[in-house]
């Protein structure tokens, strides 16, 4: 859900765990960062127009807590 969230961005969007960054439209890349529950992440987007996709995702990733 993450990745279809990020889709919708017009820019780039990207989780970032221990400094390693990922495509956050890329399912592969997000479970390369072994994110499991409780662990923190960053989130971000290179368009400030994208701010509604970055609320999206971060209140996917709260529901799931």
């Amino acid at each position: 859900m993450i990745a279809k969230a990020a889709a919708d961005a017009v820019g780039e969007v990207w989780l970032v765990r221990d400094g390693e960054k990922a495509d956050a439209t890329s399912i592969i890349d997000i479970l390369t960062l072994g994110c499991s529950r409780g662990v923190e992440i960053e989130i971000g987007v290179d368009d400030a127009s994208d701010r509604p996709v970055l609320d999206r995702i971060f209140d996917l990733i709260e529901a799931d807590e």
